[in-house]
């Protein structure tokens, strides 16, 4: 009896996991449509705390936009960075004109956090358009101007890709090519998702939206209270709101991560993400429907497999066989590398044991914030 019903759950989940897979496929079979960017002026947005390393590259990136300078500024919301960071984007600030540096206080309990240095960066903006990326992240010459191009008289928000670092050869099995896959096939599924209505995630290293709309929903204020979360709670937040989010697919609006260095890095990386999860759970029930399904077919079809081998390892082909194609498809509309879906399998079969990590890691608040 208990491995009929670990069946039925296997497969009832499975059949709800491809019904929001083939949403997903569906949202990439739509047509796109590209709007030529005006004249919006845009307010480009960076928390950044303690990011010396990497705030020189990411403003000489932003100084060679392909956009009118005289149509877009940069905001760096310095958050008490220890390490010169705020005083590198001063250097820049004196030599242009639309470089601001705003210097957060970090008060006792660090209340909010990046949400507040956020908070106070779009309060100071002067465009209609606000553009967030992190400070690790770095833009192509025409992101300004792609991320614009998706915006119509009814798109309130544009969530855009990000992706890791390859500059050199991912070695099959490391981490580095864990996470570089990982993240595509995390963006593949939510950027599906999105052009097909639903709206269960975002990144904050590649996110765009109208101040108006933000300032109707009221900010961050509204989840200043939460430890993380400032992109997806926000997304949610403009959900409830029932206003219209898209993706950009075009590859000039996609952006570029620092990768991680090790396994324990990933780990603490995600487990900080899924710490997330169950504010995300109450704010979108549909999205604990679609979670409960992912989970299901990463985990289910293995333990039916030591019940019913058949039965077991046809879960498992199907899904095989379903997501490889579903990743060769979408990773092509991505632009990914051309044969890094044939990294599916192994994927597959690492998953499991990632994810557990993950999850344990995020309930048990098993991980560490950046000093």
């Amino acid at each position: 009896m208990t491995w009929i019903i670990l069946i039925t759950i296997a497969i009832c989940g499975s059949l709800l996991y491809y019904y929001y897979l083939a949403l997903s496929w569906g949202g990439y079979g739509r047509k796109r449509i590209e709007l030529i960017a005006g004249r919006e002026y845009v307010s480009v947005i960076v928390a950044a705390r303690n990011e010396a390393e990497n705030i020189r590259e990411l403003l000489v990136r932003l100084g060679n936009q392909n956009y009118p300078a005289e149509f877009f500024e940069v905001i760096i919301a310095d958050d008490g960075s220890e390490d010169g960071t705020g005083e590198i984007a001063e250097e820049y600030a004196v030599n242009w004109d639309n470089l601001k540096v705003l210097h957060i206080r970090r008060e006792s309990g660090n209340q909010g956090g990046k949400k507040n240095a956020l908070q106070q960066a779009v309060e100071s903006a002067s465009g209609e358009l606000i553009l967030i990326t992190d400070a690790d992240c770095l833009p192509g010459s025409n992101w300004i101007r792609t991320m614009v191009s998706g915006f119509d008289n009814d798109i309130d928000m544009v969530a855009g890709l990000s992706r890791t670092k390859t500059d050199t050869k991912l070695q099959v099995g490391s981490v580095q090519w864990f996470e570089h896959f990982d993240f595509m096939a995390m963006f593949a599924v939510t950027g599906g998702l999105i052009l097909g209505g639903k709206y269960f995630s975002c990144s904050a290293q590649n996110l765009a939206y109208r101040k108006s709309s933000w300032e109707k929903v009221g900010g961050y204020s509204r989840i200043m209270h939460l430890v993380s979360g400032d992109d997806v709670n926000l997304m949610q937040l403009f959900r409830q709101a029932g206003m219209k989010i898209t993706f950009s697919r075009t590859p000039a609006s996609f952006m570029t991560t620092s990768a991680v260095g090790s396994w324990r890095e990933l780990l603490n990386q995600r487990s900080r993400w899924a710490s997330n999860t169950g504010v995300q759970l109450s704010a979108n029930p549909e999205f604990f429907a679609y979670l409960m399904s992912a989970l299901i077919i990463t985990y289910f079809p293995w333990i039916v497999l030591a019940f019913n081998f058949q039965i077991g390892f046809c879960l498992l082909f199907v899904r095989l066989v379903v997501e490889m194609k579903f990743v060769k498809t979408a990773f092509g509309h991505l632009q990914a590398e051309k044969n890094l879906w044939l990294s599916y399998p192994l994927w597959m079969i690492m998953q499991p044991i990632y994810m557990l990590f993950v999850a344990v890691g995020g309930f048990f608040s098993l991980y560490s914030w950046k000093k």
